[in-house]
């Protein structure tokens, strides 16, 4: 019943704010986490707090990957990448990174990012995306693949690791833990910063993970600051742009 009345209420808040009726995706979702989790919870973590997916104890991979699917799918003509940031952004990798023959881009959904790499970098490089939705195929340079893990062709074999959805992950150590351990010497993981990663509001069950600029920094510094990475960077993605977006860039230097 309370769950219930949570779902009813926020669709209710949701109505107020925007004026029009809540996505069918996003009801389901909803509704599917209030089924197996109840109201929401929030794992609090040094450095971070994360939206729970607990339930009887144990953590519930199959809800996580139905929700990331069902948002994948609702929000699939949705780029959050701009074709003019990514060309700002690889002339400045280019600067930092020796040769860019390999770009690994996380959460992808459609594929856009893949092709503004391609066109942004000024030498030919091989470019892939992930996607957990079953979907993935679909989409050109994409393939099927939980971003938390690490195929083994890919460990230290990686020039750049660039994702603007890392604040779908369940558990931000795992996670960049995995995508460093990509990284090649002297290759970059980028992650893309915007107020939707890390505003004052708390985080939602599509994006598990909301961090403020100064905490995901104090994050990166734990998790890699002993492995030989270091934050090089925090660019704004373009100066005029006014979107306050920014490059997080973390080199590999050993």
């Amino acid at each position: 019943m309370i769950a219930y009345l949570d779902l009813l209420f926020f669709k209710l808040a949701y109505l107020l704010k925007y004026g029009r009726k809540r996505p069918d995706h996003e009801v389901e979702i909803r509704r599917l986490y209030n089924a197996r989790i109840g109201l929401k919870r929030f794992k609090k973590e040094k450095n971070f707090s994360v939206l729970s997916y607990e339930h009887d104890g144990n953590f519930d991979y199959d809800l996580y990957k139905q929700i990331q699917t069902l948002g994948n799918k609702g929000k699939l003509a949705s780029v959050f990448a701009r074709e003019e940031h990514i060309r700002f952004l690889c002339r400045k990798l280019e600067e930092i990174v020796p040769a860019i023959d390999f770009v690994l881009c996380h959460g992808t959904r459609n594929g856009a990012e893949q092709k503004f790499f391609l066109s942004g970098l000024s030498k030919p490089a091989t470019v892939l995306g992930t996607e957990i939705s079953d979907n993935a195929a679909r989409f050109p340079m994409t393939i099927e693949w939980d971003f938390h893990e690490v195929k083994p062709e890919w460990l230290g074999a990686v020039d750049v690791v660039y994702s603007n959805s890392w604040d779908h992950s369940y558990d931000p150590r795992k996670l960049f833990s995995a995508w460093l351990s990509s990284l090649r010497r002297r290759g970059v993981m980028v992650l893309e910063w915007s107020k939707q990663h890390g505003g004052r509001r708390l985080p939602t069950i599509m994006d598990p993970l909301n961090l403020p600029l100064e905490d995901l920094l104090k994050l990166l510094a734990e998790i890699g600051g002993a492995k030989g990475f270091k934050t090089v960077a925090v660019l704004d993605s373009l100066l005029a742009s006014g979107s306050q977006r920014k490059f997080v860039l973390v080199q590999r230097l050993d």
